[in-house]
This record gives C-alpha cells, structure tokens and sequence, in this order.
C-alpha cells in the first residue's frame, strides 16, 4: 500500500472542508503555523489524540481518519525498535491485516491469544505483513520490538538492541544472561507491547527466548506450520491476481500514478500483469524480483514474459541490486530450503523431487504408499513405512514446502518449487525422477474393465491431472511401454466418463508408442486401434473409424486366430460403423459373428455377450424385427442383472433398448416405467450430466412427445440439448436427436415457425456430420417434408420427400416400415401438386 506524506492529505482535507491553515489552527487550538508546518512536511503531530481530533474538525470518515492516523506514523510508538523501512510498495492483504488485528490488539484480556504466528513458503510475504501491521498500528502499542529470530546470536542481538533502546542498566552487561532477563523482566512488568519474532526456524529457541509472563502480543513469522502450544498459526497463501498484478506494476514503476485505494491500475498493463501472477504463482518474492528486473531493464512486462520463457532460471536467479529486505532470490531461497531438507531427512527430499513433476494440487498420497509401487531396482521406503512417511512430511512443512491436506489425504506445493527443483538437476536425475513417477502413477492408475463401476471412478480423477502433467511434459525419449499402459488407463477412464476428445488425444499418443515399439502387425497395436477407432465412430468419424477397425481385424485374425475373443472388438466396433450408417445388412452378420465368438469364449452368461446382444438388438430394431430384438434385449438384461445386481448403471442399456421398443409398439405406460428406471440408476450412479443419461432422456421426451404429455416432453429435450451441447459441443451430430424431438413437438402443437427452424439445423447437422445419404439425415428430411405439407407449402415438401424415399430405399431396403411411411408421404404430396398444377 502507497502512503501518501501526512501534509498532501491533510491539505485536500482542510481545502474539502474549506477552512484556512489559521481557522483550522484556531479550531485546533494550535499556533497558527502549525498547520502549515505539518503540510510542509517540517514536522509532524505529536501524538494520536491531535490526528483524531483533526479527524473529528475535518469531518473525516472512519477509513479517511484512519488514513491521515497512517500518514502520520513517523511519530511511531514511544519504543520503536524496528530495523526497516515501511515497505512503500506493500500491496493488499487487507483481509489478513484485519484479522491480525483483531487477535492482536491491545484489548486482549487473555494474554494466551495474543501469540498468532504467520507461516508459510520462503518468499510468500511474511516479513513484509508483519513489517506493514506494525506500521500500521504503530499508535496503538506503547512499544514495538523486531527480534531476528533465526539463530540464538540473531536473537541476543535484537535483545541487546532493545535493552540499549530502553536504556536498561544491563544493556552494556558482558554476561548476556542477565540482559536477556532485564528485557524479559521489562517485557513482563510492561504491557501493551508489540513482540515481532521474524524468521523463527527452531521453536525450541522461541520458547527458551519469551518472557515467561507476556502483557503485550506477539508476532511470529515463520516457514514451520505449527509451533505447538507457542502461538496460534495462520497460513500465508500467495497474492491473488488483483493483488500481485497491482504489486508488481507498481514494483516495476509501470503504475505511478495509482492510488493505494484502487482496485485496478490501468487498464493496458492489467492483463499482462495477471498473467505474470499466474506465471510467479502469486508469489511476492519472485513478483519483486521481477518488478524490480523490469524497472532496471528497462522493458515492459511482455517483454519479461518472454525473457522469462526462454531463460526462467536465471531470471529466477537474479534478486536485482536493491533486494535488501529479503537478499536471497527465488533460486536461492529455495535450494536452502530443499538442502536443509536433503540434510535432515533424505527421504522428504526424495518425495519433493517426486512431486516437483506432478501437478501442483492434489497430490493424492495413495501414489506413495502403494505397495506395488516400488521402483524396479530400488528399495522405495514409501511403501513400507507410514511412519517414516510421516516424518517426511514434518521435515517438508517445517520448510512449507508442501502443504498436506488430511481430510482428502492429499499434498500440494507451488508451482516455483517444482520449476527451481527441476531446473537445479542435472539431466541424469530428471530422467530418473521422471520414469519414476511414471512408475508410480502407472502402479497406482486402477485398470478399467468390462466389469469397472462408478466406484472407480474417485481414485481415478484423483490421479487424472498428474498423468496430464505427465503427458504434456514427458519427451518422448522417455515414452515407453510403461507410459503406453498409463496412457491407455486414463483414456479407458475418460472414455468411459464421455469425455471423448480428451481419451482420443491420450489413444492416439498410446497407438504411435506402441507402434514404434512392436510395428502394424503387433497385437497390442491392433486392440489398440480398435479403442482408437471406438473413439472416432462415437466422435462420428467414420472415415477414420472403418479402416482401424478392418486393419485390427486382420491383425488380430492372423495373430491370433478366427475364434480369438479379441478378435470380436474390430468386428462389432465395424458392425457398428456400418449400422450408425444404416447399412444394416452389413452390420448384421458381422454383429452375430463376434456375438458368437464371445458366446463360445466367454460363455453365455458373461457380460460382454450382455453387450453384443444389446447390440445386435439394435441392427433387428431399426430393421423392422421387433420380436427378434425383444428377445435378445430381454436375454442381455437378465445377463447384467444376475451379473451386477438390480441398480448397477449397465442395466440402463437394455432397459431403454426394452423402453424404445415397446414406445414403438404403443404400450406407453411399459415403456415409461423403463425409461424411468432407467434414468434414476444412471443419474444415481453416473450424475445427472453424464451423456447416457441424456440419451435416455431424449428416449422418455420421445415418448411423451407421441402421448401428449407436451411440457414433459419439451422439459426432457432441453435437458438432454444441454447435457450433449456440455460434453460434445454445438455442432456434434448427437446433438441432433433432442433438436429433431423439439421441432416434432412444436410441429405437433402448430408452432410452425420454431418447429422449421430446429429441423433446419437439424437437418444441416446430419448432413455435415453423418454425410447427404444417411438414414437419420432421410429422416429429418421426411419430418421435414410432413411440415412444409401442413403449412401448405408443396413445392418444398416434395422434394425433400422424394429424397427421403431414396436414400431410405439405398439404406432401408424397400419394406422397412421407414421406407414405406416415405414412399406414402411422396405419393401424396405428388398428388397434391399435380391437382395444385392443374
């Protein structure tokens, strides 16, 4: 916070309140140059009760009166002993100052609570909050004292400094017991007194050092995060952006013109400034380093965010040439630490070297106590010994490097601690930390089966944001086969929570590891290609889709033999491209097929033969065999439910195969209770986001739709338009489905306009996405051409008819009940225009 000098802002006051210097020395009862010596800077008021009654003439505010009390702090307390300078650049934490305050404050009856300790990372501003509260509220304390606390000759230095301030008898004493006891006894005779304690390392020393009665309040700061029965501890969190953007613009000089009281500097400079926060993680030592880099450069923040990516380590290095106050830099600040750390207890230094390549947040800790994780070679003493665990962590927190979180069981540490620790190895330890922790998080990864439910789905966000950290940093020098099945783990999981793009991206990374390590022909690149190639025909990508799953087919066939079960994979992901296609007669035989050769391998009561019944339901469905398709839906839904019970989210599958099925032959109160149950299994078990619950809501609207239950159905579709537009974004071919059932639904209550609209985008969907001859592009078409005939409108409803006939009649064959409803629509619409022609 910048302060302005005492006598700038009495003048605005005196001007605001339209008084003379001499009417307001009159009023004050002062000589007449008083004031004009205080606006002059020659002097400054005495004492509290002048600025408060200057306050009080002036009209101030609580906060403006509090403002000149600040400006006039030069006075200070009658014992001062603070060996620094106000920080004129000090910015922010306002929120943290108060609570101080409201701990600290010379009201306090109970002299236990006025022992708070500031903790936190070297760097993160301690000293400088302490500096600040005692400035700021230097008119509330009869004395402030600044003690060194970090080693025992620090400490008897600042105590001797403070008896020759007091003048105690024993202040030149050669045994320094005795002036020790005269401050502690002066400390105790005294009250209302402010006790800094700044940078205490060893408790022990605190507790040796205090007096054994305390009237006054007591500050510490402090890398430990507990001091025991000492004093309470608050932690220190970095600066938020508004805070450190404002710090470091007005550390640089880029800002001169702020004003302490704004929320913004301006406006040009604001957003660079808050990228070089999020950059620094907030941290107010490498935020003044880079000010003060700026301000000697003479360049621009951009400027510095460039330096700073192409050569961050000695910039991180370089504390600039008036770093006083804290003359370490980052680098170096740190490095101590990780040394004292490494001397004191080698195993935390192990851990922080592990967590310096993983994300900064939530580190679980079930990635070092798992028992099957230790490194090939090497003993890993996290997995056999929780106590020792333990202590690692004590000796990281004493430092603050890392912040453990009890209730999630998980660490942190800031982003600067990772960067410095990699960039102080050498390149040997970075490749062995890596493939370590590739290790670790590939042991600890849960594989994700045919049988997975949603109860593995916890452990494996946890691990989630540390095999992305992995991803985007590892090179690919060290992708191996181990990193391959830590790729395909958390594709499998994102696959399997409809986060399609993402598991794509991790597949495709997997796919070119395997390859380069066993070539095209190689099995595990073919079952590989067929969950590459499940991704882009659930993307809708059927170009890329078909020739993966024919390529893992072959392989696979070769390799294995014509009745292997993964040998099914490739067939039924083919079947599938070519039923999403509407080419059913080719999907049928290849979907009995792998139905077949899961049968002999698996057995007919197994889960994955529950699946290609599902499956091979759906070619009979759209073709017209309703009693076929009822058989093997039925048959799946038994398989899930004796396999997993009543309320596994498996069973919603068949359940709203069962739901579209009898909805097609109108017995709606069957088809409800389905849906319905479907639904609540898969919002209680996936969350009311997931896209299978979408999709089943979409089935339910449907129905509503076609029994009338208008609101319901319009209600199920805007849900289930929200939930894919979320996952899959505006233009995905899925997203069609609930546009198709709305523009029905106001087709159905004669809202023409809103009902064209929705096809048209419908339809303009499918036909970039799902190409200019598929089935469900022909359907929009027919729908379409039903509401150009209500709104009486021929000329566009034929056409539109007539395609859809024909693309039905290449897909559908000529007796699909879809081909024959086209042939009727197109037939009457011929002889509505022939009469409208004649």
């Amino acid at each position: 916070m910048l302060i302005s000098p005492f006598g700038d802002i009495l003048k605005a006051f005196r001007k605001r309140k339209r008084l003379s210097q001499r009417a307001l020395a009159d009023l004050l009862g002062v000589h007449r140059n008083t004031i004009w010596s205080w606006e002059q800077g020659n002097y400054l008021p005495e004492g509290k009760s002048i600025v408060l009654e200057l306050g009080r003439l002036l009209e101030l505010s609580e906060a403006e009166t509090r403002q000149l009390l600040e400006a006039s702090l030069t006075a200070l307390s009658p014992h001062w002993s603070v060996p620094y300078q106000r920080n004129v650049f000090f910015t922010g934490r306002g929120a943290l100052l108060d609570q101080l305050h409201q701990h600290l404050h010379t009201d306090q009856a109970v002299a236990l609570t006025q022992s708070y300790a500031l903790y936190g990372l070297g760097g993160i501003g301690k000293t400088q909050i302490a500096l600040e509260y005692a400035y700021r509220y230097a008119l509330e304390y009869s004395a402030i004292f600044w003690i060194e606390g970090e080693t025992v000759e620090s400490i008897l230095a600042s105590l001797g400094r403070i008896a020759g301030h007091l003048q105690l008898p024993e202040r030149g004493d050669s045994d320094r017991q005795r002036m020790v006891a005269a401050v502690q006894h002066w400390l105790t005779t005294n009250g209302t007194w402010l006790l800094i304690w700044d940078n205490v390392e060893d408790p022990e020393l605190l507790q040796h050092f205090l007096p054994p009665a305390r009237q006054g309040a007591t500050l510490i700061t402090t890398c430990r995060s507990s001091l025991g029965t000492l004093a309470h501890s608050l932690e220190l969190s970095p600066m938020t952006l508004d805070e450190g953007a404002a710090f470091v613009l007005r550390r640089a000089h880029l800002n001169k013109e702020m004003r302490s009281d704004e929320s913004k500097p301006h406006p040009s400079e604001w957003g660079t400034a808050q990228e070089l926060v999020k950059v620094m993680g907030g941290l107010p030592l490498a935020l003044d380093q880079a000010g003060a880099y700026i301000e000697e450069a003479g360049c621009g923040l951009s400027d510095y965010l460039q330096r700073y990516q192409q050569q961050r380590a000695p910039l991180l290095g370089r504390r600039g040439t008036l770093g006083r106050d804290h003359p370490h830099p980052v680098t170096t600040t740190f490095r101590l630490a990780y040394e004292q750390v490494r001397q004191q207890h080698s195993l935390a230094a192990d851990l922080l070297c592990l967590c310096a390549f993983l994300a900064p947040e939530g580190i679980p800790e079930e990635i070092f106590l798992d028992g099957t994780a230790a490194s090939e070679g090497t003993a890993d003493p996290f997995v056999t010994d929780l106590y020792q665990f333990d202590q690692a962590i004590v000796a990281l927190r004493n430092f603050s490097l890392v912040q453990r979180q009890s209730e999630t069981q998980t660490l942190s540490l800031h982003r600067l601690v990772q960067v410095i620790l990699q960039d102080q190895m050498s390149e040997r330890d970075h490749t062995q930390w890596q493939q370590r922790v590739v290790h670790l998080l590939n042991a600890a990864f849960p594989p994700i089966t045919s049988d997975s439910g949603t109860e593995i789905w916890q452990p494996c966000e946890r691990l989630l944001p540390h095999v992305m950290t992995c991803v985007a940093a590892l090179p690919a020098c060290l992708q191996n086969q181990e990193f391959a099945h830590l790729l395909l783990k958390a594709a499998d999981y994102l696959d399997q929570r409809s986060q399609y793009e993402r598991a794509k991206s991790l597949y495709q990374q997997a796919l070119q590891i395997q390859i380069q390590l066993f070539g095209l022909e190689h099995p595990n690149v073919a079952s590989l290609q067929s969950k590459l190639a499940y991704l882009y025909r659930l993307l809708g990508d059927y170009e890329q889709a078909e020739p993966l799953f024919q390529s893992a087919e072959r392989v696979l066939e070769q390799a294995l033999g014509l009745e292997h079960p993964e040998v099914a994979y490739p067939l039924e992901g083919l079947a599938m491209v070519y039923y999403e296609q509407g080419q059913y007669k080719l999907a049928e035989p290849l979907q009995q097929r792998a139905l077949q050769i899961r049968e002999q391998a698996r057995g007919l009561e197994h889960p994955e033969v529950a699946l290609s019944l599902i499956r091979l339901g759906n070619v009979y469905f759209e073709q017209g065999k309703y009693e076929l398709a009822e058989g093997v839906y039925q048959r799946s839904l038994q398989i899930r439910e004796r396999a997993w019970g009543q309320e596994h989210f498996r069973l919603a599958g068949p359940l709203s195969n069962l739901g579209d099925l009898y909805r097609k032959q109108g017995q709606y109160e069957l088809a409800e209770s389905l849906f319905q149950r479907a639904a609540r299994i898969e919002e209680q078990t996936l969350g009311p986001d997931h896209l299978d619950v979408a999709f089943t809501l979409v089935s339910l609207a449907d129905l509503y739709r076609e029994w009338g239950k208008c609101k319901e159905a319009d209600q199920l579709y805007r849900r289930a338009f929200a939930i894919f537009e979320q996952a899959l974004g505006s233009e995905h071919h899925i997203i069609a489905y609930p546009l198709q059932g709305l523009a029905l639904l106001f087709r159905e209550q004669g809202h023409y306009e809103q009902s064209e609209a929705l096809f048209q985008r419908a339809l303009q969907i499918r036909e970039q996405r799902l190409g200019q001859d598929h089935p469900e592009t022909a359907q929009t078409l027919h729908d379409l051409a039903v509401l150009h005939q209500l709104q009486g409108t021929m000329s566009e409803a034929y056409p539109r008819a007539k395609r859809a006939l024909q693309i039905r009649l290449r897909s559908l064959g000529d007796s699909h009940p879809k081909t024959i409803a086209s042939r009727e629509l197109a037939a009457q619409l011929e002889e509505a225009r022939d009469i409208m022609q004649d």
